[in-house]
């Protein structure tokens, strides 16, 4: 396989990167980004309902994989760009 053939790989392998890792990163915002409330027996005081909000960390940890999808299909872009221009430049100087 020769660096053309190679970089026409890298084309749907980069879409698909940038696809599937920001499908996952809103698929871990629902999973993550929950309420959860309980009732708390306090003594004296009664009962009291407690809530966890985790949609921060959610936030964070979707910012997180949307980012590192874009920039590892990027690097898999420009690395196909780069694979292409040298073998334009291969082509062009005659050397096999």
């Amino acid at each position: 396989m020769d660096a053309r053939g190679f970089a026409g790989l890298l084309g749907p392998l980069a879409a698909g990167v940038l696809v599937v890792g920001w499908i996952l990163a809103v698929a871990a915002f629902f999973v993550i980004g929950t309420e959860t409330c309980s009732n708390v027996n306090l003594g004296i005081a009664g009962r009291a309902e407690v809530c966890t909000d985790t949609t921060s960390s959610a936030v964070i940890l979707f910012t997180t994989i949307g980012f590192a999808a874009t920039v590892g299909s990027f690097f898999l872009f420009a690395l196909r760009f780069m694979l292409l221009v040298l073998d334009d430049i291969r082509v062009n100087t005659g050397r096999s």
